[in-house]
């Protein structure tokens, strides 16, 4: 099991060369791993492992975590049996995130949203490639048509393998497509995350939104952006003067013979 952060005399801190810690969850001792290719990260010096639902962390997990205060991450929460959670990150106003690269059983995903309240998921639409494919495919080749306020597509749930693996969730849920292109002409080609909504009746809305706007709702509380609906062009005006476009539309109308 891989942590970022450990208790070295007491205090929270990262992984550095040479030094010993112990787990803020279960107390046991860690060491710190500062090899040249994966990342600085602490590990049980025995085979414990504190929280069954932890992932190996990947830099994609790290760059995430590392987007918010470093007393917002990795934070230990104890359930009712003395069964020892990790939140990835949990903010000032108890919200936690759970960023997840790796494969999930649909009931691991049920019990980590009945045990952390509120919650949302930022899932790596990156881990399989056809994820990102056929996900493209989909909202390439349909018109957005949800009944929303910004572009959104409304689908079936299980209209790719990524959506149908995540249907039946609870919890808002972002796919990250990391800075993947999409043939949209108001689509930007980075900084976008898909917001998965799911509804009764095996539909779901995917709506695009701003990336650095999710980031700032955290943090901030602002509002997340969307991209909003092109706006409808009005048919062109006369600029005939009044008695002569009245005259023009008139002389239309008259049957020819």
């Amino acid at each position: 099991m891989t942590m970022k952060f450990a208790l070295v005399e007491g205090i929270r801190q990262e992984a550095m060369p040479g030094i010993r810690g112990t787990c803020p969850g279960c107390g046991s001792a860690t060491l710190a791993k500062c090899g040249l290719k994966r990342l600085h990260h602490w590990a049980h010096v025995s085979t414990a492992v504190c929280d069954r639902w932890w992932e190996p962390e990947t830099e994609w997990h790290r760059a995430w975590k590392n987007l918010f205060p470093t007393e917002w991450q990795e934070i230990h929460h104890r359930a009712v049996d003395g069964e020892v959670h990790i939140a990835d990150v949990k903010t000032a106003s108890g919200i936690v995130i759970e960023f997840q690269h790796s494969a999930i059983t649909p009931q691991e995903r049920t019990s980590r949203e009945a045990f952390y309240d509120p919650m949302m998921w930022v899932v790596d639409g990156m881990r399989l490639k056809r994820d990102l494919s056929s996900f493209r495919q989909e909202i390439t080749t349909c018109s957005p048509s949800a009944e929303t306020k910004t572009r959104a597509w409304l689908l079936w749930d299980r209209a790719t393998a990524i959506i149908e693996r995540w249907r039946g969730g609870s919890r808002p849920l972002f796919l990250d497509f990391g800075d993947a292109e999409f043939p949209l002409p108001w689509l930007p080609a980075a900084g976008v995350l898909w917001l998965l909504n799911y509804l009764p009746r095996e539909r779901v809305i995917v709506t695009p939104v701003h990336r650095q706007s999710v980031v700032d709702h955290l943090l901030f509380g602002a509002p997340i952006q969307g991209f909003a609906k092109p706006t409808p062009v009005p048919p062109p005006r006369s600029t005939l003067p009044g008695f002569q476009a009245h005259f023009m539309r008139t002389r239309s109308r008259r049957p020819r013979f």
